[in-house]
């Protein structure tokens, strides 16, 4: 079967086969749709349908395969590769079909059966591939019927009103079609003003299909019409097209419309329209009210469309009027649920800010959570007011006395969760200031009165850092180890500068006997969970190390490494965390990039030897991936020389060369996997042939070193 259509396909002399074979022949291909995959075979078929329809067949030869492929698209459901198959089938017959008279017998049917077949695609398939052809196949279909100057018109015409046409059976499929027909038009000179003459036919079916849907409508037909919205409307249209039927529906069927079809709507519109008087006046009251809804996905959906319509608002004065209804309730007490307060924290969190949304909304948000008990209403509250407060600050605003005594009495708060969460804004708002002039003029107030609680927490976790990393205090160690060398001392407060001093920072956060400092022991930072421990962490390590004592040779230095290596490899950090690590190790090593070297390798050895050794108390063994990941942390510190160039640094060759020689016996597959040390030489430009030329002795060496019987003795 296969070569005889192979054949025929390639014999190019399809038009002189009697047309009496057409209907025979046609139904052959036609079965065999279900059963080729590969693309071999499948274009070998649309090369002979290609042939056929495009001799000078008579209808009568044809009829009986464009029915067939319109009452496959009819069936309840289809697999979404043979969806794929019929919409390349499609796709050729509106080709061949375009310009002849064979269009007004079936052109508008295949455009219906294409719609169809993509829809399908679109829906049931999984693979994004598959969906993407099945759009680039149609498009290719469409741009030849649209193609034709004298015809184009009144076919634009009669495809989107038949499309959008309301019939007795919903017709929301046809979305993904008309988006289509959209995009294409867009693209093309001449046909987009004639589809600018449509537009109404567009907001009729939208706003029938898709905010008047009685049911669930699915993701890929609530998004459909993208194309159409990005490029055809413009802001009077939504205000007078859509956004009266988008109230009724909020009012009517909140549970449709917010899971999710504003979002996308949203989304989708191009960016010259301002939807700021749009959102305070037409859209707020409902979302607000929906807010308060007993249904979860009503709640976050409502949060959605409100953040989708925020970041297409852009006046000031209307925003500043919009905080203030959000802002209000919030204030005055009258949300009295928990997951209500922490949504409003998030609108206001979502909101563009300006220095009168500082002024009015920061103090609220900073009363709110000073007396809030719920920790997860407390965490969008505080997440929020930081939002305001980095803002104001990178833009001259200060930070009101009111708004500093609630940090002071978060950081003193009996319950650590409380007291963790407010050290921890506290780290994230110093963090944020990148500018020292910034941290010398605005902060020397708010870092003495912060200075005392923060030296609280941290004398309770010194005294027992084992329990504070049960509890989770230890977090606030690490929030102010952090700043203290980053952020604290650039205040040029003199008390700040004697806190810190008495503290000694550097030499507890290193210190390994007679136990490992809270900072350096794998029984503690193995127990950490969540992405802000992890991220302060990483924080804490990199300012110890570029302000504290390291040094390669010494326990500090291993125990430091074993610590940053943990944070690139373990299990139990999340992968964006993993390449946070990662990209932090690479900032310190180009910083001093023969002592970062030099720890690392000392740090990779005691690794293997603690796997080797099963080390209960390692953290090798706490991470639970081995070796297998020590590959990311080599990458780190063998950096290409446009990475080296894009962190601000530069390592000389001595050094590279140095640190190839170390790394000759360990930078094995069997040691580490996915490492080479030829591999690792190319990649810091080192010419491993000419290093074993003229550092030959310095080689040998490193590999008796490594591999003699003492040589636990140095690791």
């Amino acid at each position: 079967m296969y070569c005889a259509i192979c054949a025929f396909a390639d014999s190019g002399s399809g038009v002189e086969i009697k047309h009496a074979l057409f209907p025979p022949l046609l139904q052959l291909l036609f079965k065999t749709y279900p059963y080729y995959h590969d693309r071999n075979s499948r274009r070998a078929v649309t090369r002979c349908i290609r042939a056929i329809f495009n001799s000078d067949a008579p209808p009568e030869a044809l009829v009986g395969f464009v029915e067939l492929v319109h009452a496959e698209t009819l069936k309840g459901a289809l697999a979404p590769s043979n969806a794929f198959v019929l919409v390349e089938w499609c796709s050729i017959l509106l080709q061949e079909l375009t310009g002849t008279d064979h269009w007004k017998k079936w052109g508008l049917q295949t455009i219906e059966s294409n719609s169809r077949a993509l829809e399908y695609c679109l829906s049931e398939s999984t693979r994004p591939n598959v969906k993407h052809a099945g759009l680039v196949v149609t498009r290719r279909g469409l741009r030849k019927v649209f193609s034709n100057k004298d015809t184009r018109q009144k076919l634009i015409e009669d495809v989107v009103k038949r499309l959008s046409a309301k019939g007795t059976q919903p017709s929301a499929r046809n979305a993904v079609m008309l988006g289509v027909v959209a995009g294409v038009c867009a693209r093309k000179p001449g046909a987009k003003e004639v589809l600018a003459t449509l537009k109404s036919e567009y907001y009729s079916f939208y706003n029938r299909e898709i905010i008047g849907s009685r049911t669930q409508v699915p993701a890929h037909i609530s998004n459909a019409l993208g194309d159409f919205f990005v490029d055809f409307s413009t802001e009077q249209d939504i205000e007078k097209e859509i956004i009266p039927a988008l109230e009724k529906a909020l009012l009517r069927a909140p549970e449709i419309v917010l899971n999710d079809l504003v979002t996308p709507l949203l989304n989708s519109l191009p960016d010259s329209i301002d939807l700021s008087t749009v959102l305070k006046n037409n859209l707020l009251k409902p979302l607000l009210a929906n807010i308060k809804s007993t249904n979860v996905t009503i709640r976050h959906g409502s949060l959605s469309a409100f953040k989708a319509a925020v970041v297409k608002s852009h006046d000031e004065n209307v925003i500043f009027q919009i905080a203030e209804e959000i802002v209000t309730p919030l204030k005055t007490g009258k949300l009295t649920s928990a997951d209500g307060r922490s949504l409003h924290a998030d609108m206001l969190a979502a909101l563009p800010v300006s220095k009168a949304t500082v002024t009015k909304v920061g103090p609220a948000l900073a009363a709110v959570a000073s007396k809030e008990a719920n920790e997860a209403a407390l965490i969008s509250e505080t997440s929020a007011l930081l939002h305001y407060l980095c803002w104001g600050l990178s833009h001259g605003v200060p930070i009101e006395k009111s708004i500093v005594d609630v940090f002071i009495k978060g950081l003193s708060d009996k319950k650590i969760p409380i007291k963790k969460l407010w050290t921890i804004r506290l780290g994230e708002l110093f963090w944020s200031m990148t500018d020292e002039d910034t941290l010398k003029s605005k902060m020397p107030s708010f870092a003495e009165a912060a200075v005392p609680a923060l030296m609280d927490i941290w004398q309770e976790t010194l005294a027992n850092p084992l329990a504070a990393a049960q509890s989770g205090l230890v977090t606030s160690a690490y929030v102010f180890t952090a700043i203290s060398f980053t952020k604290l001392s650039l205040t040029s407060n003199s008390k700040v500068d004697t806190a810190l001093k008495k503290a000694q920072i550097s030499r507890q956060a290193l210190a390994m006997e007679p136990k490992p400092s809270f900072l350096l022991n794998p029984r503690i930072y193995s127990k950490l969970t969540t992405d802000d421990d992890f991220k302060w962490f990483i924080r804490a390590l990199a300012a110890v190390s570029q302000h504290g004592g390291l040094d390669a040779d010494l326990s500090t230095g291993i125990g430091w490494a074993q610590a940053m290596i943990f944070c690139v490899c373990s299990s139990s950090v999340k992968p964006e965390t993993r390449k946070e690590a990662s990209r932090t190790l690479s900032q310190l090593y180009v910083h001093d990039p023969k002592l970062i070297s030099e720890t690392i390798i000392a740090g990779l050895w005691r690794w293997r030897h603690s796997i080797e050794s099963r080390d209960k108390d390692s953290a090798a063994l706490a991470s639970k991936t081995e070796n297998q990941n020590l590959h990311m942390v080599v990458k780190s510190i063998c950096l290409l020389p446009v990475e080296v160039s894009r962190l601000g640094g530069l390592v000389d060759e001595a050094t590279r060369k140095d640190q190839m020689i170390s790394l000759l016996v360990l930078a094995r597959p069997e040691l580490l996997p996915k490492v080479t040390w030829i591999d690792m030489c190319l990649r810091v430009q080192v010419d491993p042939g000419e290093l074993a030329r003229v550092f030959g002795d310095f080689l040998v060496q490193q590999i008796i070193d490594k591999t003699n019987f003492d040589e636990s003795v140095s690791i």
